[in-house]
C-alpha cells in the first residue's frame, strides 16, 4: 500500500516514464490540448458521459459531454458535497474530481467525500491518467494548451507546451479575510531565473480591531496562495528594516502589466496602475535575494529565510492547526522571491495571490513556528558522483513541548524520494559512529552507500516515565528516586522525567510506567517509525498530522523531539540521459559559490557512456571516452551532483509547522 499521495502518483510517472523511454509508440491520436486529450481519453471512454451518468442525466448537476465539460467542472461548486469545488484550479485536493476518481484507482488511500467513481460495476480509471489528471488540475486546470508530460501519460499527440496562465484567486468576503496581490513579472522563453522584487500593501482599512494584534499586525489561521504554474517556488517575506517605500534605495516603481504597463507609479496608491495591474520595484536576479541591488542593505533575505508563507505549487491553502495563529503587519513592504522556469518558446508572465484569513479571538492562541532546517552544511549535502545514486540524512530537533501539525519537503529533479522518521536515527559504531542514517540500510535497487559501513542504524525508544539522566535506559536508582517522589520524600525536581503529563505530581501510573521501562528497554521500529514518504520533487507532500503530533513535554529528551530525514539522490544511475553535464549546467548567480558546472568532468557520456574519465587535458579525458582507441567519439561531460541553487543542482531541506504548547 503506498503510504502517501506522492508515492502512489510517483509509481505510475515512474512507469509510464519507463515505457516511452522503452520505445514504444509516442501517441496514438492527436488532440488541440491536455485537457480535450482528458475528455476524450478518460470521460468518453471511461463511461463517464454515459447518458445515464454525466451526459444526458447530468448526475449531481454534472455535465461531461465534450461542449459542456469544461465549464461544468472548472471553479464550479459541487452540488453533491457542500464547501467543495468539482475543480478548484491548482489544487487536486480541494477538486473533487481528483479526489472521487482517485478513491476508486487507489481505494486504500484516498477516500472520496461522498462516493468514488465511477460507480461500479466500472472499473477505476488507469494510473497514468490519474496522475494527468492531476498534472492539469496542478498546472491551474486550463482550458486550452498543453501540460508539460501528459502526452506520454495520456499516449497523446499534442501541441508544443505554451506558458499557462492560471485564474486569478478570487478574494475572500471581506468580513473573513483580506487579499494581498504579487505584480507580475515576465519569465522569458527557455530561461530560468530566480527573482526579487517589492511591493507595498496596507490593508489596515479592512481588518476589524478583533482580528488585531496588540502590535499593529493582523492575525490570520489559514492563507490561500495560487501563482501561474511557472513557478518552482515562492517566499513572501516581509521587510523589516529602517527605509521606507519611498525612499531612492529601493530605485524606480513602475506599474507591472495592464494598460499601464511600464509607466511609473506610487508604490503607496493602491490604484496607481488599476485593476488589473500592481506596483513594484524592478524584479532583480537572485538567489534568495543574496546581493540584491534593488533592496536595501537592512532587508533580512537569504536561504534562512523561510517567509511568513509561500508555495512550492501553483496554488495552496495552508490551514492552521486549531488555536495556532500566524500574523503580519497592517502595511508594509514585502519582498517577493519567485523562481520559475519556462520551457516553452514563448514569454510567460508569474502572478500572484494570497487571501488571508482572519484568526477568530479563541483562535488566537499560539503563535505559528516554521521547520526551516537550511543551514548551508545540511541544505546543499548532496554529493553523488556521475551514474550513481547516493542517499544524504539529518537529524533535526525540535524545542520542548512542540506540537507539529505539519511536514513537508524540497528536492531539486534528480531528487527521487524522501522519507521522514521518528527520532533520531545514528549509526551505532564504526568509522561513522553518531551520524545520521536510515533506517532501512542501504538501498539495494539504487546501489546507495551504506551510511553507516556496516555497523547498525538504531535509536532507542525513550522511557514513559522515570530517565532522568538522559541515558536513554532507566535503572534501580532512579526507580528508588520515584519512589520517593510518590511518597513525598523528595521533590519531583530531582526527576521530572516521573512526571509524564507535566502536571508537577507523580502518581503510582507514572511509576508503575517507569517500572516496564526499566524490564523492557527497547529500540524504534523503522516501519512504525516512518512518518512521511515522498517521490515527485515538484509536488511534494504536505503531510498534516491532526490532533498536532506530541514531541515530547518540558522535561523531554531530544530523542522525543527529533525527526531523522534522508533524500535519494539519482544522477543518472537509472536514466544515463539524466546525469548532470558540465555543458548543460547554468553558472550560479552573482557568484556563489555553490554548484553550477564542475569544475572538471568526471564521467563518460559518449563513446563509453557511464565510464570514468581519466587524463589531465579536456582532450585527454575526451579520448579516454573513446568507444575505441582513436575513434574520436568520446566525450567527457559528465559531473558529480552537489549541493546548489540551480534547479540542476539540488537541495535537501526539510519544511514544515509547528507551536509549542504553554
Amino acid at each position: 500500500m503506498c503510504r502517501a499521495i506522492a508515492a502512489c502518483l510517483g509509481a505510475g510517472v515512474l512507469a509510464i516514464a519507463g515505457a516511452v523511454w522503452a520505445g514504444e509508440p509516442a501517441c496514438q491520436e492527436t488532440f488541440p490540448s491536455t485537457f480535450a486529450a482528458i475528455q476524450k481519453v478518460v470521460f468518453e471512454k471511461r463511461g463517464c458521459t454515459d447518458a445515464v451518468c454525466h451526459g444526458a442525466a447530468r448526475n449531481g448537476g454534472l455535465d461531461l459531454t465534450p461542449d459542456a465539460a469544461y465549464d461544468s467542472l472548472v471553479n464550479q461548486p459541487s452540488e453533491t458535497v457542500p464547501g467543495w469545488f468539482r475543480v478548484f484550479p491548482g489544487q487536486r485536493d480541494r477538486s473533487l474530481l481528483f479526489l472521487n476518481l482517485a478513491a476508486k484507482t487507489f481505494p486504500d488511500d484516498f477516500k472520496a467525500p461522498l462516493r468514488a467513481m465511477p460507480l461500479d460495476p466500472l472499473p477505476g480509471i488507469l494510473s497514468n491518467e490519474l496522475e494527468a489528471i492531476r498534472k492539469w488540475i496542478e498546472s491551474g486546470a486550463p482550458r486550452t494548451g498543453t501540460v508539460a508530460g501528459t502526452e506520454q501519460l495520456l499516449d497523446a499527440c499534442l501541441p508544443p507546451a505554451e506558458p499557462i496562465q492560471i485564474d486569478p484567486l478570487p478574494p475572500p468576503d471581506p468580513l473573513v479575510g483580506v487579499q494581498i496581490h504579487m505584480p507580475r513579472w515576465i519569465v522569458k522563453a527557455h530561461e530560468e531565473h530566480e527573482v526579487c522584487y517589492a511591493s507595498y500593501y496596507d490593508i489596515t482599512d479592512q481588518v476589524p480591531e478583533e482580528y488585531r494584534g496588540p502590535n499593529g499586525t493582523v492575525r490570520f489561521n489559514k492563507t490561500e496562495i495560487r501563482q501561474d504554474p511557472l513557478s518552482h517556488h515562492l517566499i513572501v517575506n516581509l521587510y523589516e528594516g529602517t527605509h521606507p517605500i519611498t525612499d531612492p534605495v529601493w530605485g524606480e516603481f513602475k506599474c507591472r502589466g495592464g494598460a499601464m504597463d511600464g509607466q511609473t507609479c506610487d508604490p503607496t496608491d493602491p490604484n496607481a496602475c488599476g485593476a488589473d495591474s500592481g506596483c513594484a520595484n524592478d524584479p532583480a536576479i537572485s538567489i534568495a535575494c543574496f546581493g540584491a541591488q534593488n533592496l536595501p542593505g537592512d532587508a533580512t533575505t537569504g536561504l534562512g529565510a523561510s517567509g511568513f508563507t509561500g508555495t512550492q505549487k501553483a496554488a495552496t491553502t495552508i490551514t492552521l492547526s486549531p488555536g495556532v495563529y500566524n500574523e503580519i503587519p497592517l502595511k508594509g513592504v514585502i519582498i517577493w522571491n519567485s523562481h520559475a522556469f519556462n520551457l516553452t518558446d514563448q514569454d510567460g508572465k508569474l502572478e500572484a495571490w494570497i487571501n488571508l484569513y482572519f484568526a477568530d479571538p479563541d483562535e488566537q492562541q499560539y503563535p505559528l513556528q516554521p521547520v526551516f532546517v537550511a543551514d548551508p552544511p545540511i541544505l546543499f549535502k548532496t554529493n553523488v558522483p556521475p551514474f550513481k545514486a547516493d542517499e544524504v540524512c539529518n537529524v533535526f530537533t525540535l524545542p520542548k513541548r512542540a506540537q507539529l501539525f505539519e511536514l513537508s519537503s524540497h528536492m531539486h529533479h534528480r531528487g527521487k524520494r524522501w522519507r521522514t522518521w521518528d527520532g533520531a536515527w545514528r549509526c551505532q559504531g564504526g568509522p561513522h559512529d553518531g551520524d545520521p542514517c536510515s533506517p532501512f540500510g542501504p538501498d539495494e535497487s539504487f546501489s546507495t552507500t551504506d551510511l553507516c559501513a556496516g555497523a547498525p542504524c538504531k535509536t532507542k525508544l525513550p522511557p514513559l516515565a522515570g530517565e532522568c539522566d538522559g541515558n536513554l535506559a532507566v535503572t534501580i536508582d532512579e526507580l528508588i528516586k520515584g519512589v520517593n517522589i510518590v511518597l513525598g520524600s523528595a521533590p519531583v525536581d530531582d526527576c521530572k522525567r516521573f512526571d509524564m503529563n507535566d502536571d508537577r505530581q507523580v502518581t503510582i501510573a507514572d511509576l508503575v510506567a517507569a517500572v516496564a521501562s526499566a524490564s523492557q528497554p527497547a529500540l524504534r521500529d523503522a516501519q512504525e517509525s516512518l512518518l512521511y514518504t515522498n517521490f515527485i520533487y515538484n509536488d511534494p507532500l504536505v503531510l498534516d498530522f491532526e490532533p498536532p503530533k506530541a514531541m515530547g513535554g518540558k522535561s523531554s529528551l531530544p530523542e522525543e523531539r527529533s525527526l531523522t530525514y534522508c533524500a535519494l539522490y539519482d544522477n543518472g544511475f537509472s536514466d544515463p540521459t539524466d546525469v548532470k553535464m558540465k555543458s548543460t549546467s547554468p553558472p550560479p548567480p552573482l557568484g556563489i559559490p555553490l554548484g553550477g558546472p564542475c569544475q572538471t568532468a568526471s564521467g563518460c557520456t559518449a563513446g563509453r557512456p557511464g565510464a570514468d574519465c581519466t587524463g589531465t587535458t579536456d582532450a585527454e579525458r575526451n579520448a579516454s571516452c573513446d568507444s575505441t582507441d582513436g575513434a574520436g567519439d568520446g566525450i567527457c561531460d559528465a559531473c558529480v551532483l552537489k549541493g546548489g541553487v540551480t534547479t540542476q543542482d539540488e537541495m535537501f531541506l526539510l519544511l514544515g509547522s509547528f507551536f509549542v504548547k504553554k
